[in-house]
């Protein structure tokens, strides 16, 4: 892989989920996270909510 693709693929973030359910596969260049919602809201707490998330960019 050339220089300027590893660039680009470094800056590609995918989200991805099932039909069913809250959980999101979040692919971020070679960074992988899940993401969901808390059981009280009809999640599986597989992993931070998306409020989460926001609060942590927020902090950065």
């Amino acid at each position: 892989m050339s220089n300027h693709a590893e660039k680009r693929n470094e800056k590609t973030v995918i989200v991805r989920g099932e039909a069913s359910g809250f959980a999101q596969e979040i692919i971020a260049g070679r960074h992988h996270l899940t993401a969901d919602e808390p059981v009280d809201d009809g999640g599986a707490d597989q992993g931070p909510s998306p409020y989460d998330f926001l609060l942590a960019a927020l902090g950065t």
